[in-house]
């Protein structure tokens, strides 16, 4: 199974890229792999290197990869494909078409009108989506896996420090705040400072990032 792949793009044309893995003078591997079709994907140049996180479909005819810039969008794919009838073509289909914390509240609010708007979601399967995943989601927000997009709904449900020290929130902010050049042990204490506010509730990893480096100023 294929889970990773960083590497150059060599060709990016209709919803799929062809990365090559390995160094051109020992000789390249070329992967091609599905991505969403959406303004982020399309921005991938020719040349640029890119890291994508895949899942890998086998089938008997076929083994196909899709992949994408973030852990966030991964598993929102894989929570969609958990869905009865719905598979991989599907539920790419569905990602490239929604912002995903409008997407994950609409679940969780029941809202069919809004899921039914999306192309490749009718009414039946609208109803399997709230039936099958709101209460996943709800669990999957209250861990800080996915957050709702600020100010577009009611629902909300602060999540706690403990649990954002041990979600896919608080390693993106890590990982920032390294790429940014700081030292490790110097991320670890600032982001759990941080969260140590009772009133401080972040939904996104740039919630996280924002405050830590106003912490710094």
């Amino acid at each position: 199974m294929i889970g990773y792949l960083q590497g150059e793009i060599l060709e990016n044309v209709d919803g799929k890229l062809l990365v090559g893995v390995g160094a051109p003078l020992t000789g390249m591997l070329g992967y091609s792999i599905s991505v969403p079709q959406n303004a982020g994907y399309a921005a991938n140049r020719v040349g640029e290197r890119v890291e994508l996180f895949v899942y890998s479909h086998i089938r008997e005819e076929a083994f196909d990869l899709y992949g994408f810039h973030s852990k966030l969008e991964k598993e929102l794919f894989l929570t969609v494909l958990s869905v009865n009838g719905i598979g991989p073509k599907s539920a790419l289909g569905i990602i490239s078409s929604v912002e995903p914390g409008e997407f994950v509240d609409a679940i969780i609010q029941g809202d069919q009108a809004f899921l039914t708007r999306i192309p490749g979601i009718g009414k039946k399967t609208a109803e399997r989506v709230v039936v099958e995943l709101r209460d996943v989601l709800k669990k999957k927000v209250d861990l800080g896996v996915f957050s709702i997009r600020e100010g577009s709904r009611k629902w909300t449900h602060p999540i706690s420090a403990e649990s954002i020290s041990q979600s896919s929130l608080f390693q993106d902010a890590k990982s920032a705040l390294l790429g940014l050049g700081y030292r490790e042990q110097t991320v670890h204490q600032l982001l759990n400072r941080v969260l140590q506010d009772e009133n401080f509730h972040p939904q996104r990893a740039e919630d996280l990032i924002r405050t830590a480096l106003q912490q710094l100023a």
